[in-house]
């Protein structure tokens, strides 16, 4: 078969391994295992600390206060983007409800948010009827194209400041959103 070019298979090499192999190997092996180990337990360690940090939100009326300062400085209604404002300040105080009571209130129409507090005792009487005239302007704007008058506006500012100043959980003081 030497005329063809084709030789036969050559046979297996012999590999002397010995003990001084095999234990470098082994100590390769540790040693990689253990600096995994570390740096896994060292994130692991760094994520925990992070999630204790997180586990301390603000509360409701802190983040209502501060959509509401945002909002004022837009100036949106100066703009000509009444119904933006609208939608804006109807979203602040949905999120603030839902947020304060537990309530899904952004994904409720104001019909049926409205029948969802009507039995509870998480709102007052006065605070509901606040609440209902304040969502029904809302609408009357974002989807009847009525044009509210600039003292209307601020009064639909002041009703969504007036709701979180009442309900807030912590002490009842005014704060000031200019």
């Amino acid at each position: 078969m030497d005329q063809l070019g084709i030789r036969d298979i050559k046979p297996p090499l012999n590999f002397q391994t010995g003990y001084a192999f095999l234990i470098t190997v082994l100590a390769i092996a540790v040693i990689s295992f253990l600096i995994f180990l570390t740096i896994y337990l060292f994130r692991k360690r760094a994520k925990l600390k992070d999630s204790r940090q997180v586990m301390h939100p603000k509360k409701a009326h802190e983040i209502a206060y501060a959509a509401l300062r945002l909002l004022k400085s837009r100036n949106l209604p100066g703009s000509g983007f009444v119904k933006e404002y609208y939608f804006e300040i109807s979203k602040i105080a949905r999120a603030y409800i839902e947020n304060r009571f537990s309530l899904k209130a952004p994904e409720m129409t104001t019909e049926e948010f409205l029948y969802s507090v009507k039995d509870s005792s998480i709102l007052t009487i006065t605070q509901k009827n606040i609440v209902k005239e304040f969502l029904n302007r809302c609408d009357l704007v974002k989807f009847a194209k009525y044009g509210p008058t600039a003292d209307e506006i601020e009064v639909s500012f002041d009703t969504t400041k007036r709701l979180v100043d009442e309900t807030k959980i912590e002490n009842r003081e005014k704060v000031s959103i200019e």
